[in-house]
């Protein structure tokens, strides 16, 4: 049976779209019947995740779930979600997965573990932040964690929310300072765990990639990597 890839999306927009290319760029195919199939729920209108985290505002819960029954309900065999703070509910949605999921957090921190980083900054939303989605999965894999200042961490969600609203050169011009900053304290890399800040930093994913943890492209490559893998190798 054919693999599909569900895609629960819209957590912004560009990002979900930018993940798509990104797989379809990564992809090793050579005519249109190689690529992964993918089913994608891109709703915009899911409630603000840092909102409902740090200041009570609407619940994404019910939409999420919502959008994950149906991309099962659709034909999905994997379910992702682009999107790194939604990942605060990731185990209460995968607890009512009938298929596989792929966490972008533990892709994330696997990765750096696989390249051997010792230090890794992290470059995120206030509210993944402050619930140590990152920090407490790279202290499991003996990797210290380096947080933003609290200028900088303001300079970080403007520059999230700068692209979300279109204004990607904004964006850059806010987090690559932060970016920079990051690798002079002694950072091996950082990580791009808000699926904008890729999409702004985009320049220096190509030019300094193994300084670049970059969330959507980890993602893509567990993806493709689930997408082209024989079960049986997945059991043994």
């Amino acid at each position: 049976m054919l693999k599909k890839l569900g895609v629960l999306g819209g957590m912004g927009p560009l990002a979900t779209v930018t993940f798509m290319q990104k797989i379809i760029a990564r992809t090793p195919a050579h005519s249109d019947q190689e690529h992964i199939p993918m089913l994608v729920s891109s709703v915009p209108q899911i409630p603000d995740r840092t909102a409902c985290i740090l200041n009570k505002g609407p619940d994404p819960f019910p939409i999420l779930k919502q959008g994950f029954e149906e991309l099962q309900s659709a034909g999905a065999s994997c379910i992702v979600i682009p999107c790194n703070t939604a990942h605060f509910w990731y185990a209460r949605l995968q607890a009512i997965s009938h298929v596989h999921t792929i966490s972008i957090i533990d892709s994330v921190v696997s990765e750096a573990k696989y390249r051997q980083y010792q230090r890794v900054g992290i470059l995120a939303t206030t509210a993944t932040m402050m619930t140590n989605m990152y920090q407490g999965r790279l202290a499991e894999k003996g990797i210290d964690g380096l947080e933003t200042t609290e200028q900088e961490q303001q300079q970080v969600m403007a520059g999230i929310y700068a692209v979300k609203a279109g204004n990607v050169k904004e964006g850059e011009q806010l987090m690559a300072p932060v970016f920079e900053a990051m690798l002079a304290r002694g950072a091996d890399a950082v990580i791009f765990g808000c699926t904008e800040i890729p999409i702004a930093l985009a320049s220096q994913v190509e030019s300094q990639p193994l300084k670049c943890l970059d969330s959507l492209e980890i993602l893509a490559d567990e993806c493709i990597a689930w997408a082209t893998t024989d079960e049986h190798d997945l059991v043994a």
